[in-house]
């Protein structure tokens, strides 16, 4: 015969994996968050007139920065793009270069998300927390920057 409360203990048990099982997959979607990152020449510092664009979306999952989107319409041949350290008013140190995949015409192209991530020691997620992170794309013509878009405060 069967003890009540070895019975009980056992269900509880049982319960309590199945919960896990259940609930683990959505508790790692809870604890990442994705912000959109609009890019203009109009947001670099000085602002420069440029009809290139580009809308990209940064995700922060745990201690991990993630970077993926498009650009388009660069006044002349891409040159790089990368994050920096700043706030929207001043221009910042380069810390990471990000893989682009180009157009044909080089004017344009495609961050993938599976090439553009990033680990982030204790203070760079401070930066990002407080929004002092942005993006930018240079061009042969605008080597500091032709388009640009600070990422928002990602609490």
């Amino acid at each position: 015969m069967i003890n009540g409360n070895s019975y009980i203990s056992e269900i509880m048990k049982y319960l309590i994996w199945i919960l896990l099982f259940v609930f683990m997959p959505y508790s790692a979607a809870l604890a990442q968050k994705t912000v959109q990152v609009n890019l203009a020449g109009y947001k670099n510092v000085p602002a420069v007139h440029s009809p290139g664009s580009g809308v990209l979306y940064v995700t922060l999952q745990s201690d991990t920065l993630f970077v993926e989107g498009k650009f388009e319409d660069l006044r002349t041949s891409y040159r790089s793009s990368s994050i920096h350290y700043g706030s929207e008013r001043e221009t910042g140190n380069r810390l990471f270069g990000l893989k682009v995949h180009l157009n044909e015409d080089r004017r344009g192209g495609e961050f993938k998300k599976e090439e553009n991530y990033f680990v982030l020691r204790p203070s760079l997620k401070e930066a990002l927390n407080n929004g002092n992170l942005y993006i930018s794309i240079a061009t042969e013509r605008n080597q500091r920057g032709e388009i640009r878009g600070q990422i928002p405060a990602m609490r």
